[in-house]
């Protein structure tokens, strides 16, 4: 009995003493890191074409070590484009290689080389204008050697201001809500970030309980990110709703202070990207609302409600005349910004026609839509420097052939 309590004790220490060691050697290594997106996810959805028209599975969404659905950095890289947004630009229903970021990517090295350009995406469903600010301002920093930062931004800062104004009759002011603070909003703009784990238990504010965290339990989900099931049942449930909604209110809020929070987050995003000296692109946002949609097209709709987790049957939605007028007015503010402050926009609610080819919903792009925008995108890069002059170049040597 005694050998037996002296090997385990022996055991017990010899145990203590490795993982102080690990804990030792990882705290010396590991880098505290923020991560849009858990690193290593990896998903398979299978939408339903019968719901999300013009997209057919199944789709792969890949996030890399670094947390981005994109391929890895590589030194043959010669330059690097990082793309923040949300739900438009992350395409969720959307495959790996469907996505408008890849075909942007695929399109860039068809002409310039290939792996001379990297794209990156970053977008999450839900995130707004207030989350990319601190999101520019870590990943800028963080990742290597990033050369342009581009933008597709709007919807998601103007939906839920118009949910907020649909509890208020007609008329009466809206609030924009108190900033949150910078912990809350790190909170919703990354999945994982430094300090992120102070409320969890003792083990998990380890360095080998943050390093377990981040590479060995990959579905790690950021808070309050909206649901999207395999299927896209959900779109149809939300389509429902909006079908058998009580009434439509054609006339919007006053959207001075709504407009003045969102070109305030906008600045502050310049201010970020210049510090780092980095290129900012910014995109304005297409959606399929206009006034003469058709029967059909006005069935693919769900969006100008009470919020996804307020949503039911009888609620009063926003009418698809004053959505369009809405996002009208979100693009002319951040047009005005980018004229203002002196960088650029590719105003892709002028180039993209509004039809169901290019959407399979409000604002969300089919396979169709998503090879346009990436279309539109890459003749703009490729038509301004430094790209310009690099084609050229590669067009001179036949490297991009």
């Amino acid at each position: 009995m005694k050998s037996r309590l002296q090997a385990a004790a022996l055991l017990l220490v010899s145990l203590v003493v490795c993982v102080g060691i690990t804990e030792a050697v990882l705290r010396f290594r590991l880098v505290d890191a923020y991560y849009v997106w858990p690193p290593n996810l990896r998903r398979v959805l299978h939408p339903d074409e019968s719901i999300l028209h013009g997209i057919s599975g199944p789709s792969r969404l890949t996030i890399n070590s670094f947390g981005v659905r994109g391929g890895p950095f590589s030194p043959r890289q010669r330059y690097r484009i990082l793309a923040v947004g949300g739900s438009t630009t992350i395409c969720s229903y959307l495959d790996d290689s469907e996505t408008w970021t890849h075909v942007l990517q695929q399109r860039l090295n068809d002409r310039l080389g290939p792996e001379t350009t990297w794209v990156g995406n970053v977008g999450r469903p839900g995130h707004k204008t207030l989350h990319h600010v601190v999101q520019v301002e870590k990943l800028l920093a963080q990742y290597p050697e990033i050369d342009a930062v581009m933008l597709l931004v709007g919807i998601n800062d103007m939906a839920p201001y118009l949910a907020r104004s649909l509890g208020v009759e007609v008329g009466e002011a809206v609030e924009v809500p108190p900033r949150p603070s910078p912990t809350a909003v790190s909170k919703l703009a990354f999945s994982i970030f430094p300090g992120w784990d102070e409320a969890s238990p003792w083990y998990l504010r380890t360095a080998v309980g943050r390093w377990w965290t981040i590479h060995l339990k990959p579905q790690v989900e950021v808070s309050g990110a909206p649901e999207q099931d395999e299927r896209g049942s959900i779109v149809k449930l939300l389509r429902d709703f909006r079908k058998q909604a009580a009434a439509f209110r054609r006339e919007l809020p006053d959207l001075t202070a709504a407009l003045g929070d969102y070109a305030r987050n906008l600045n502050a995003i310049v201010d970020r990207a210049e510090a780092e000296e980095v290129r900012v692109i910014f995109l304005t946002q297409p959606s399929l609302w206009r006034e003469d949609l058709s029967p059909a097209e006005r069935d693919l709709l769900w969006g100008g409600g009470p919020g996804l987790s307020r949503s039911e049957a009888g609620a009063t939605y926003y009418s698809v005349e004053a959505l369009a007028e809405a996002m009208d007015r979100y693009n002319r503010t951040l047009l005005r910004v980018c004229r203002e402050r002196g960088v650029e926009c590719i105003d892709l609610q002028a180039e993209l026609a509004r039809d169901a080819t290019f959407f399979t919903d409000d604002a969300h792009f089919t396979e169709l839509g998503a090879r346009r925008v990436a279309e539109i995108v890459a003749d703009h890069l490729l038509d301004t420097e430094p790209l310009a002059t690099l084609g050229a170049r590669e067009d001179a040597t036949g490297d991009g052939d």
